[in-house]
């Protein structure tokens, strides 16, 4: 790497196990060890910006994770509701016999003619 002026000079005291890595690591790309020194802290702040996208997804997965099973128990519930309406609410059919069996004979006799108004039904 050659020195320009944007690029400042850092000295930096390291334990002898650690410039030997950086010298074997620039060796084998073929860099300066200032270079490849200066690809790892590079790749350092790239890995902690990655970290910190990964954990803002990782926590909307986990939110929206959350929110779906509160979801699933809703419609659950919602089908053991509907459930229970569907066998508390006659069917047409049970109404229509419902208010023929409780009709005198001139009611039966005027229905066979204009139909059982099962639409003013009473579960009286």
């Amino acid at each position: 790497m050659v020195y320009t002026p944007e690029i400042k000079p850092l000295t930096v005291r390291l334990r002898a196990e650690t410039e030997q890595s950086l010298e074997e690591g620039a060796a084998e790309s073929g860099v300066s060890v200032s270079e490849y020194a200066h690809e790892l802290i590079e790749k350092g702040y790239r890995y902690d910006q990655l970290r910190n996208q990964l954990n803002a997804r990782e926590d909307r997965i986990k939110t929206l994770e959350e929110q779906l099973a509160q979801r699933s128990q809703i419609e659950a519930e919602l089908d053991i509701l509907a459930q229970r309406v569907e066998q508390s609410e006659p069917t047409y059919a049970e109404k229509r016999q419902q208010m023929i069996d409780r009709a005198s004979l001139t009611e039966r006799l005027r229905w066979r003619v204009t139909g059982v108004p099962v639409d003013e039904w009473d579960a009286d």
